[in-house]
C-alpha cells in the first residue's frame, strides 16, 4: 500500500464506522432500549419502523448536498448531541416524547451523513482507489454494526447487572458514550479529512438532474409490474420478522420468548448474527457473480427463507441453551445474508438504463418501504397470535417471495440479464 493510500485508509474506516453507528444505534439499539423501557411489542415496532424512514428518501434533498466535507462533520456533531439527547430524555417523566424527538432529528442527520459520506468518497478518491478500498469501506460499516448491536447491547447488560439491575442508568451512560464518540469523529473529520479541489465537492456528478424525466422513464420501464412486486414482496417474511425476532429473543420465558438478558442478546444476535449475516453476504455476492442471478435466485431465495421456521421451533421449545440458540440465530442470518444478494443484484440491474441513478434511488426506497411498511404492523400482529403463531405468519408470507424467484427463474420477465 502507497503513501497516499495508507494516509486515506484512516479516514475511510473512520467515516464508514460512523455511517453505521448512528443508523444500528437508532434503527436496532433503540429496539432493545425501547423494549428495557417498557414499551409493548406494538410500540416498538411501529415507532423504529417509522425512525428509519428518512432514509427511505434521502434521495429527495440530496441535490442540496452540496460541500460533502463539511456535511460530514456538521452531521456528525448533529449526531453527537441527538444521542446524547436520547441519554438525557430517559431522566425525563415523559421521556418517550423527547427521546421520539432526538431520534428523529438523529434519524434525517445520518441520512443526510450518509449522501454526504457516499460523495465525498466518490469525490476524494479516483476510480482505482474507489474500487481498492470499497471492500474495506463494507467492512468498516458492518464492524459499527455489529460494535452498535453487540458490543454495545452487551455494554449494557453488564452495567445494570454491576447497577443491581438497573437499566435506565446503564442505558444513559451507553447512549452518552455513543454521543461523546460520535463528537471525536466530528472533531477529528473537522482537521483529518483530506480537503477537495474546487468545484468538486458536490455530492453527485450526474447527467440526469431532470427527477420529472427520470421519474417518467421509471413508469415506463419494461417490466416495472414485476420489479415493484420483487421489490415488495421478495423478502416479506423477513421484513415481519425483522424486529419481532430481537424482542422474542428477549420476551422473559413466560411471555413465550426465550429470556436472553442484554449481555447475551449482544452476543448471540448483535455479534454473531451480523457476523453470520456478513459472511452470507459476501457468499452471496461470490456465487451470483459466478453462476449470474437468475441461476441462483431459486437457492438464495430458499435460504432466506426456510430459517425462518427455525424461529417457529423456538417458539414452541423455548430451548434454553445458549449454545443451541446462538447456533439456530447464526444459521438463519447466514441465510438472509446469501438471499439478500439477490436482492440487492435485482436492484442495481432493474436500474441499468439512462437514469441508472436516479432509478436505483427510487428502488433503494421502495426496498426501504417493503421493509419497514410490514415491520411498523409486525408488533400488533404478534401481540395478536402470539410468538409461535406469528412466525408461522411469516413462514406464510415467504409464499409470495419464493413464486416470483421461480418466475425470475423460468424468465418469464427479461427484468434482469442472465
Amino acid at each position: 500500500m502507497d503513501n497516499k493510500r495508507s494516509k486515506d485508509l484512516g479516514w475511510v474506516l473512520s467515516a464508514n464506522f460512523a455511517e453505521g453507528l448512528p443508523y444500528a444505534v437508532i434503527t436496532t439499539l433503540s429496539v432493545v432500549m425501547m423494549a428495557d423501557m417498557g414499551l409493548s411489542n406494538t410500540e416498538v415496532a411501529a415507532w423504529t419502523s417509522l425512525l428509519a424512514m428518512p432514509w427511505s428518501f434521502k434521495a429527495l434533498w440530496s441535490p442540496w448536498i452540496g460541500d460533502t466535507r463539511r456535511w460530514m462533520w456538521l452531521m456528525q456533531v448533529a449526531l453527537a448531541v441527538c444521542i446524547s439527547g436520547v441519554a438525557l430524555s430517559l431522566l425525563s417523566g415523559n421521556w418517550l416524547v423527547w427521546c421520539l424527538i432526538a431520534l428523529t432529528v438523529g434519524a434525517f442527520s445520518s441520512a443526510t451523513y450518509d449522501i454526504a459520506c457516499d460523495g465525498f468518497y466518490m469525490k476524494a478518491l479516483d476510480k482505482d482507489a474507489q474500487s481498492f478500498f470499497v471492500g474495506i469501506r463494507s467492512t468498516a460499516y458492518r464492524l459499527s454494526m455489529i460494535f452498535a448491536s453487540g458490543v454495545l447491547t452487551t455494554l449494557v447488560g453488564l452495567l445494570s447487572r454491576s447497577n443491581g439491575g438497573d437499566l435506565t442508568r446503564a442505558w444513559i451512560l451507553v447512549m452518552l458514550g455513543v454521543g461523546g464518540l460520535m463528537l471525536i469523529f466530528a472533531l477529528a473529520h473537522r482537521t483529518w479529512l483530506p480537503h477537495l479541489s474546487a468545484g468538486t465537492s458536490a455530492v453527485v456528478q450526474r447527467d440526469e438532474t431532470d427527477w420529472v424525466g427520470a421519474f417518467a422513464a421509471f413508469i415506463r420501464k419494461p417490466g416495472l409490474w414485476f420489479i415493484l412486486l420483487f421489490l415488495l414482496f421478495y423478502r416479506l417474511g423477513e421484513a415481519l420478522l425483522s424486529k419481532m425476532t430481537i424482542l422474542f429473543l428477549k420476551a422473559p420465558v413466560g411471555n413465550g420468548g426465550l429470556g436472553l438478558d442484554n449481555a447475551e442478546y449482544g452476543l448471540i444476535y448483535g455479534t454473531i448474527g451480523v457476523g453470520m449475516l456478513t459472511i452470507g453476504g459476501i457468499l452471496g455476492g461470490m456465487l451470483v457473480s459466478k453462476y449470474g442471478l437468475r441461476k441462483c435466485v431459486i437457492p438464495l431465495a430458499l435460504m432466506l427463507n426456510v430459517p425462518d421456521l427455525l424461529y417457529v421451533w423456538m417458539s414452541i421449545v423455548q430451548p434454553q441453551s445458549r449454545l443451541l440458540i446462538g447456533s439456530l440465530v447464526g444459521v438463519e442470518q447466514f441465510g438472509y445474508g446469501l438471499g439478500f444478494t439477490a436482492y440487492m443484484v435485482f436492484m442495481l440491474q432493474s436500474s441499468q438504463g439512462k437514469f441508472s441513478t436516479s432509478h436505483y434511488a427510487i428502488l433503494t426506497a421502495l426496498m426501504a418501504l417493503g421493509m419497514n411498511i410490514p415491520s411498523m404492523l409486525s408488533g400488533w400482529l404478534q401481540e395478536s397470535l402470539g410468538y409461535t403463531q406469528f412466525f408461522w405468519a411469516a413462514v406464510a408470507c415467504t409464499v409470495p417471495g419464493m413464486i416470483l424467484s421461480i418466475i425470475l427463474w423460468k424468465g418469464y420477465t427479461r427484468v434482469v440479464k442472465e
